[in-house]
C-alpha cells in the first residue's frame, strides 16, 4: 500500500499494486532490505515461466518501496519489470509496471501521460482477468482524474472499482477506494456525503482490523473538521492518527499529520507552537519523496511566519509552494499561495505586489468556482447515471434469470417425458446394445489384424527392397567377377589383388545379412527377448575386435573405457548388436585418424553407456528422426563413401525399448556425435 497527497490537502491511498507484503505499514531499510533478499532468493529460480512470474512480482514490490525514496529507482526498476514481462508475455507484470510509469509521470508534472499508462494497464489487467489488479488500477486512475478536476471520471473509476472489490469480497481495496470516493466528495465541498462515506469505511477498517488503515481515515477526517472549523474535532482525530503512526514508524503519513495538525494551531492563533510540527514534518520530508506534502508544508509555514509577522520568511515559503504547484499544475495549492503572498504584500505595504497576487488569487478561485460548480452537477450526474445503470443491468440479469427458470422448468418436464420413453425402449435397447458390443469387438479384431498384415506388407516391401539393393549388387559382382577368374578372362595373379575388396564386401554382406535377420526377427515379432546379466565390458572388446580391421584402415583409435565390472541386465546377443551398429556408425563417420571412445556412467539404478567419436555430427533437424523406422530406408554414406541400409539405429533402439531402457543422441556439426543408452543394473 502506498500513499500521497492530493491537491486538496488529503492523504489519497494510493494503491501501487503491492500483493505480497501488506503487513509492512512504514519504508524503513529494514524492510527495504528484506524485499532485497527476497528478490535475490527468487533470481536463482528463473529456470520456469512461474519462478520468473515470481521473480517479477517481487521485484516490482521493491520498486514500490522506493517511491518515497527515490521515484527515480522506482522508474527503472519498472522499465525492468515491464521488459522481463514482455519477455514471457506476462499481462500482470506489464500492467504493475505501467501503474509504477504512471506514479513516476505524475509526479514529474505529466499527468496525461499517467492516464494513458493506466488505460493500458488497465486493459492488460482486463485482459489478464486480474482482479486486484483492476481495483488498484481504478484506484489510481480515480486519484489522477481527482488531481486533474475531472471529478465525474474519478467517480465513475472508484464506483467501478467499489462494485468489483465488493464482488471480490476484497474488504482492504474495499476500503481504500471508498475512502478515496470520500476525499473526492470533501474536494466538492459536500462534507455531508464525506463523512458518510468515513464512516463506512471506519467500519470496514474495523473488520480488517489494520490499525493503520484505522488512524489514515482519521487522518482525513481530521482535515474536514479544520475546513469546518470544528478544530476540537479535528484535534482529537489527528492526535490519534498521529499516535498510531508514530507507533508504526509510518513516515509519510506522519509528515501529512504533522502538517494538518500545524494548521489547527495556526486557525487557533498559536503558531509559535505549529513550528514544532511543522519542523518535524520537515524532517521526514528530508528522507523521503513527496512533493505535494512538501508543497502543503510550505503554504502551512508561510501562514505560520506571516502570524507572527516574519514578511520575509512567510514570502520566501509562499514563492516555493507556486514553483511546486505550477510544476505539478494544482491549483488549489497555487490558490492558497497566492491568498497568502496577497496578505503578506499588503500587510507589507506593498499594494503594487499585492494587487498584483490578488488578481492571480482571484483568477484561479474563478477557475476553481468553475470546475468545483460543473463538477458538483458532474459527481451529482454521474452517481446518478451509474447506479441506474447498476440498477437496469441488474434487472437485465433479473429477467435473464427469470427466463433461464422458465427454460429450466421446460427442460424439466420435457426431461419426465424423455425418461417415460427411454423407459420404454429400455428392453429393445439391451438387446441393440449386445449386439452393437459384438459388432464393435468384430470391427475391433478386424482393424487389429489390418494393421499386422499393413505391416507385414510393409516390413516385405522392405525387405525386398534391401535384399534388391544392398545384398543382391555385392553378390552380383562377387559373382561376375568369379565366373570371370573361371573362364580365365582374369589371371590368377590380378584375382588375387581383388580379395582385400572383396573381404571387405563380403564383411560389409555379412554385417548386413546379421542386422537384417534382427530387424526382420523385431519387426514380426518374430525375436523374443532373454534378459540376464551381461557384463558390458566384454561385449564392447568382442566388437572392437571385429570391427578393428575397419578402424585400422581409417587410422581411428578406439578406447573402451568401461570398468570390468560393469553389469548390465539385458539379452546379451541383442546389445552386442546395438554396439556393434553403434560402433560401426561412429567408424562410418569419423575421419581418418579421428578417435572413439566407449565409457559408462552409474545412477542409483543404471548404467548410461555412450559412444563418442570425432565425427563429421548430424544435422540438427535428423536428430530427432534418425532413430525413427520412418527413415530405415534412407541410405547415408561415411567419410569415405562407405553405405549404409538405415537398419541399425531403428534397430538398436527396438532393442533397448525392449530391454527396458532408453537411447538418444547429442551431436554438433563438424565436432562430432555422442550416442547414449541406458539399461537397469537388474531385474
Amino acid at each position: 500500500m502506498t500513499n500521497r497527497l492530493s491537491e486538496n490537502k488529503r492523504k489519497i491511498k494510493y494503491t501501487l499494486i503491492v500483493f505480497f507484503f501488506c503487513a509492512f505499514y512504514g519504508h524503513s531499510q529494514t524492510k527495504i532490505d528484506s524485499i532485497r533478499s527476497l528478490v535475490k532468493k527468487a533470481e536463482t529460480n528463473l529456470d520456469s515461466k512461474k519462478g520468473k512470474q515470481d521473480y517479477i512480482d517481487i521485484l516490482y514490490t521493491l520498486g514500490t518501496f522506493y517511491q518515497y525514496e527515490n521515484i527515480d529507482s522506482l522508474k527503472s526498476i519498472s522499465e525492468k519489470v515491464y521488459k522481463l514481462s514482455n519477455n514471457i508475455n506476462y499481462d500482470i507484470g506489464k500492467a504493475k509496471a505501467l501503474s509504477g510509469f504512471a506514479y513516476h509521470s505524475s509526479y514529474q508534472g505529466n499527468p496525461n501521460l499517467a492516464m494513458q499508462q493506466l488505460e493500458e494497464a488497465l486493459k492488460l489487467a482486463k485482459k489478464a482477468k486480474y482482479i486486484k489488479g483492476q481495483i488498484n488500477i481504478l484506484n489510481q486512475l480515480g486519484a489522477e482524474y481527482s488531481y486533474l478536476g475531472r471529478s465525474s471520471d474519478a467517480l465513475k473509476a472508484y464506483l467501478e472499482g467499489s462494485d468489483i472489490a465488493e464482488k471480490d469480497g476484497n474488504l482492504k481495496l474495499l476500503s481504500f477506494i471508498k475512502d478515496n470516493t470520500a476525499s473526492l466528495y470533501a474536494s466538492q465541498k459536500d462534507y455531508k456525503q464525506s463523512l458518510e462515506l468515513y464512516k463506512e469505511v471506519q467500519e470496514l477498517n474495523l473488520k480488517i482490523g489494520n490499525p493503520v488503515y484505522i488512524a489514515e481515515t482519521k487522518a482525513n477526517i481530521s482535515d474536514i473538521y479544520i475546513r469546518t472549523n470544528q478544530l476540537d474535532l479535528a484535534t482529537k482525530y489527528i492526535n490519534s492518527s498521529i499516535e498510531t503512526f508514530q507507533k508504526e514508524n509510518y513516515k509519510e503519513w506522519l509528515a501529512y499529520c504533522y502538517i494538518n495538525k500545524a494548521r489547527i494551531l495556526i486557525k487557533q492563533n498559536r503558531p509559535d507552537l505549529a513550528f514544532k510540527w511543522l519542523n518535524n514534518s520537515e524532517d521526514i520530508l528530508k528522507e523521503i519523496t513527496d512533493d505535494r506534502t512538501v508543497m502543503s508544508l510550505y503554504n502551512a509555514r508561510a501562514k505560520a511566519h506571516l502570524s507572527l509577522n516574519q514578511i520575509k520568511e512567510a514570502e520566501e515559503n509562499a514563492n516555493k509552494a507556486i514553483v511546486i504547484s505550477q510544476r505539478l499544475k494544482l491549483l488549489e495549492e497555487a490558490e492558497e499561495s497566492y491568498n497568502t503572498l496577497y496578505l503578506i504584500y499588503k500587510k507589507s505595504n506593498k499594494p503594487e505586489l499585492a494587487l498584483e497576487n490578488l488578481e492571480k488569487f482571484k483568477s484561479i478561485s474563478d477557475s476553481i468556482l468553475k470546475r468545483e460548480n460543473s463538477n458538483s452537477l458532474g459527481v451529482l450526474k454521474t452517481r446518478t447515471e451509474y447506479e441506474r445503470d447498476k440498477r437496469e443491468a441488474q434487472e437485465s440479469v433479473k429477467k435473464e434469470i427469470d427466463k433461464h427458470q422458465n427454460y429450466l422448468y421446460l427442460a424439466i418436464a420435457a426431461l419426465v417425458i424423455l425418461s417415460f420413453i427411454l423407459l420404454l425402449i429400455k428392453l429393445q435397447g439391451n438387446t441393440r446394445k449386445r449386439l452393437y458390443d459384438q459388432l464393435i469387438t468384430q470391427t475391433e479384431t478386424l482393424k487389429k489384424r489390418e494393421i499386422e498384415l499393413e505391416n507385414i506388407n510393409k516390413t516385405k516391401d522392405k525387405l525386398f527392397s534391401i535384399i534388391g539393393h544392398d545384398l543382391r549388387n555385392p553378390i552380383a559382382a562377387l559373382q561376375s567377377l568369379l565366373d570371370m577368374f573361371v573362364s580365365k578372362d582374369v589371371e590368377a595373379e590380378d584375382f588375387l589383388r581383388f580379395i582385400p575388396k572383396l573381404k571387405s564386401d563380403v564383411d560389409a554382406l555379412f554385417f548386413t545379412l546379421t542386422n537384417l535377420l534382427s530387424w526382420s526377427r523385431t519387426q514380426m515379432n518374430g525375436g523374443s527377448t532373454s534378459p540376464s546379466k551381461a557384463k558390458i565390458y566384454s561385449l564392447t572388446k568382442n566388437n572392437i575386435s571385429l570391427l578393428k580391421e575397419l578402424a585400422d584402415k581409417k587410422e581411428i583409435s578406439i578406447s573402451n573405457n568401461i570398468n570390468e565390472n560393469t553389469v548390465i541386465w539385458a539379452d546379451k546377443n541383442q546389445m552386442s548388436v546395438v554396439i556393434r551398429n553403434l560402433l560401426s556408425n561412429a567408424i562410418k563417420f569419423t575421419k581418418t585418424k579421428g578417435s572413439i571412445s566407449i565409457d559408462a556412467q552409474e545412477t542409483e539404478k543404471t548404467w548410461i553407456i555412450s559412444v563418442k567419436d570425432t565425427g563429421i555430427g548430424i544435422k540438427p533437424e535428423l536428430i530427432d528422426k534418425i532413430f525413427s523406422n520412418d527413415s530405415t530406408m534412407s541410405v547415408s554414406y561415411g567419410t569415405n563413401n562407405e553405405k549404409g541400409t538405415g537398419l541399425g539405429l531403428p534397430l538398436c533402439k527396438e532393442m533397448i525399448t525392449n530391454n527396458q531402457g532408453t537411447i538418444w543422441v547429442e551431436s554438433t556439426l563438424g565436432i562430432g556425435s555422442t550416442f547414449y543408452f541406458e539399461l537397469p543394473k537388474e531385474a
